[in-house]
């Protein structure tokens, strides 16, 4: 829905001088008017929805009731006000104050925007507050009798975690007792934001700014929280933080340069720091009684189960950022300009760290006496600090008209002064204590970057040259450091009647140096994995856009691209080898006259990437090097597009019609290969993935006519349809294992508990009905 906002400025009165008698004196001038406009628009909204509501909302209100804009603006040659008011009382309602006169100005900015997940979830935890998440106590013990079922077990599953065998087997049919206690719930979040801005002049080169904002986040999120391989939970994690930034600055300024100096603050507090919640599967910490290392927890915890009787994880923690910063530019001969920043940054945090574990099993003299650092931790709070120098520079040049140079230089510095934390002895998943961890590493971070771009003029033609070089020096990855190399080439038209053109080439090459395959193994991964944002890579990337005119009222334009990246290197034989994205895009605009305007294009783009991985066993187990366990994923995605747009002005009464189809429909596949696919194919026990198939329209009307100068009736109609088939959405009434088209989400499925949010179909419709009126 878009409204037009006409503003009209007043003309000063012309005062006449003519001859006058001896006795009368001049007239004295009318004071000039302040012209203003102001616009209501009020009216009423109602929404249909069958399915999904929460997706076909998303990011904003459709609530049933009134619908409000209010804008105002005042303007003479003294000053400028406007205001603004949207959507009042809603979810994503907005309000804005902006005022500017010679020296000073001033801006406010509250502003509201919704992320609404899902309004089918349901969870059997109750919210006590403070982030603590209770199970109800009956159930909890119903379920560690084996007397009930807890969170269903796929069948084959260890009987010493399902229960029985027969409970596994039929766990899909007979339900987790917790499904009957489950509360439905809106799984919601909110960001409210309010700002103000404040600039005054306090001469002609001089000048201070100060800018203030407040972010506030509330309501819930999806969150994951596990005990063991087969006891996952989806829980709703409650929200209560706040970020308030800060910015002041002192500029100065002249024909030949400025220079800012500025302060940058920004705080972070987090009101629940710790989540808190009850096992779905134990009311009591498991104990069998044995001394250490058999006992009294159970070795094999971390997997079947028999761990405690709740978990606790820290959550984002408070913390501060403090910067000060010097930016500057110089005006140089030869139509020369150079410009940089350099900044200094501190990031701390100092917040209470959580035990090793609240498992009482491990909590007791004869464990500590086993695992004598986990009787407490090195030292009870974070002590994390971070410090931090950022600069940039620039260059511009234009030394001849047919020449023009850019040049900038980046560097980055991320220093962790974070003390070293000993972690060799830790407790694994709250169940079972280890002496297979270790000490915290400092992740450092030296970022340099340079990029240079030269761009030639001639017969209506510009070619550019460029070359970028990033070196990135890191602490406890893979690779200690790794290079690009970027190479550009483009061509553009530059002022031709009937065809404007544009085309390029990028190639990009990125080594890594001193690689440490402890670094790898250390985690557990194969010797031959290379993560994807630092293996050795080759990147070639292309692209065309095209805009025909043959005629000033038609326009055809045409884009496409295409780009690979190769990734390679000695001994890279796991993760990512290859990616690629292909998309093209037609369409046309037709204007025949001032009153019809129209448009449509219609697009694809394709994604591809191949993975390889083995499944295997730690070593010593021979399935570690085993090449027959290897198997790959490629993963297509293809999606196509199409939009048009109708729009027609200077209808009766001044009226405006908007006509918009926008169309998505997507195929994501993946196809499974290599040689342990194959066995287990043969075997009869694979069962491929359903592709992902998404397909998604919206119609939308907006029509508007003014009975007057001052008042008008609009009238708008939204139509979104989305059909979804993902295979990682249960429903109820879905076939076991993939998802159904429709049906109440399912909370207890195989291995876990959720809320039932994921992606699910709807279709949504909404009705405006308005009155405007503009003085």
């Amino acid at each position: 829905m878009r409204n037009r906002l006409s503003v009209m400025t007043a003309a000063l009165l012309l005062a006449s001088v003519g001859m006058a008698q001896a006795q009368t004196p001049p007239t004295k001038p009318p004071a000039p008017t302040t012209p203003s406009v102001g616009f209501f628009d009020v009216g009423y909204r109602g929404t249909s929805t069958d399915g999904d509501a929460a997706r076909y909302e998303r990011y904003r209100d459709l609530r049933d009731g009134a619908t409000t804009l209010f804008q105002m603006a005042k303007s003479s040659d003294r000053y400028r006000f406007a205001a603004k008011a949207e959507n009042i009382g809603y979810h994503d309602q907005r309000f804005s104050v902006d005022y500017r006169n010679a020296k000073s100005s001033f801006a406010f900015l509250w502003d509201s925007v919704p992320t609404n997940f899902s309004y089918l979830t349901r969870t059997p935890w109750t919210d006590t507050g403070n982030g603590v998440l209770t199970l109800d106590d009956n159930a909890q013990k119903a379920v560690e009798a084996k007397t009930a079922v807890g969170v269903p077990c796929a069948p084959g599953a260890l009987p010493a975690a399902c229960g029985n065998a027969a409970q596994a087997t039929l766990a899909l049919a007979n339900r987790s007792i917790y499904v009957g206690l489950a509360k439905p719930f809106d799984l919601q979040m909110r960001r409210d934001a309010a700002g103000i801005e404040v600039t005054h002049a306090l001469n002609q080169s001089l000048g201070l700014n100060l800018a203030f904002t407040s972010t506030k986040k509330s309501g819930t999120q999806p969150w994951a929280a596990s005990f063991a391989f087969n006891n996952a939970n989806e829980l709703a994690l409650p929200l209560d933080n706040r970020t308030n930034d800060v910015n002041a600055g002192m500029e100065w300024a002249n024909q030949k340069g400025m220079i800012r100096v500025a302060y940058e603050g920004s705080n972070f507090n987090n009101n629940i720091q710790t989540l808190t919640w009850d096992n779905p599967i134990r009311f009591t910490d498991f104990n069998n009684g044995l001394l250490p290392p058999l006992g009294p927890s159970d070795p094999s915890g971390y997997s079947n189960g028999n761990g405690p009787a709740r978990g606790q994880m820290a959550l984002a923690p408070s913390n501060t950022m403090y910067a000060f910063g010097v930016t500057g530019l110089y005006k140089m001969p030869a139509h020369t300009t150079i410009n940089g920043i350099v900044r200094m940054i501190d990031m701390s945090s100092n917040e209470a760290l959580l035990p090793w574990s609240t498992n009482t099993s491990i909590n007791n003299p004869a464990v500590i006496a086993a695992f004598p650092h986990l009787a407490h931790l090195p030292r009870d709070t974070a002590e994390a600090k971070v410090k931090g120098l950022n600069a940039m520079f620039n260059l511009n040049s234009r030394p001849t008209k047919a020449l023009a140079l850019q040049a900038r230089y980046r560097y980055n510095k991320h220093d962790n002064q974070t003390p070293h934390f000993p972690a060799e002895e830790y407790v694994r998943f709250d169940s079972v204590p280890e002496e297979t961890g270790g000490e915290t590493e400092q992740f450092d971070v030296t970022n340099n970057t340079f990029d240079a771009t030269a761009t030639l003029s001639a017969a209506s033609m510009a070619f550019r040259v460029g070359y970028g070089y990033d070196s990135f020096d890191r602490a406890g990855r893979s690779f200690a450091n790794m290079s690009d190399n970027r190479f550009r080439l483009s061509v553009d038209t530059l002022s031709t009647r009937y065809l404007t053109l544009r085309a390029g080439y990028d190639y990009m090459q990125r080594r890594g140096d001193g690689f440490s395959e402890s670094a790898i193994e250390d985690g557990g991964a194969q010797p031959g994995l290379r993560f994807y944002d630092e293996a050795d890579r080759n990147s070639h990337r292309t692209h065309l856009i095209a805009t025909v005119t043959p005629m000033d009222t038609l326009s055809l334009n045409f884009s496409a691209g295409t780009g690979r990246e190769e990734y390679l290197g000695d001994g890279h034989e796991f993760g990512l080898l290859s990616a690629d994205v292909n998309d093209y895009t037609i369409g046309v605009d037709f204007t025949p006259n001032d009153r019809i305007s129209f448009g449509a294009a219609v697009g694809r783009n394709e994604y591809s990437s191949l993975q390889k991985s083995r499944n295997a066993n730690p070593p010593p187990d021979p399935t570690w090097t085993d090449p027959a366990r290897d198997w790959t994923v490629d993963n297509n995605d293809k999606v196509n597009t199409a939009n048009v747009y109708f729009d027609v002005n200077n209808l009766a009464k001044g009226g405006e019609l908007r006509l918009g189809f926008d169309y998505n429909d997507s195929d994501n596949a993946y196809r499974f290969g290599g040689p342990r696919v194959a066995s287990l194919t043969a075997a009869n026990t694979f069962i491929p993935l359903p592709n992902v198939t998404t397909e998604w329209q919206r119609f939308t009307i907006d029509y508007k006519v003014y009975l007057s100068n001052a008042i008008g009736l609009g009238i708008g109609y939204w139509y979104e349809d989305m059909a979804i088939a993902d295979f990682n959405t249960i429903d109820t009434n879905g076939p076991v294992g993939f998802a159904a088209a429709t049906g109440t989400p399912r909370i207890d499925y195989l291995g876990g508990l959720v809320t039932g949010y994921g992606n699910r179909p709807y279709t949504g419709q909404t009705v405006f009905v308005r009155v405007m009126y503009r003085f």
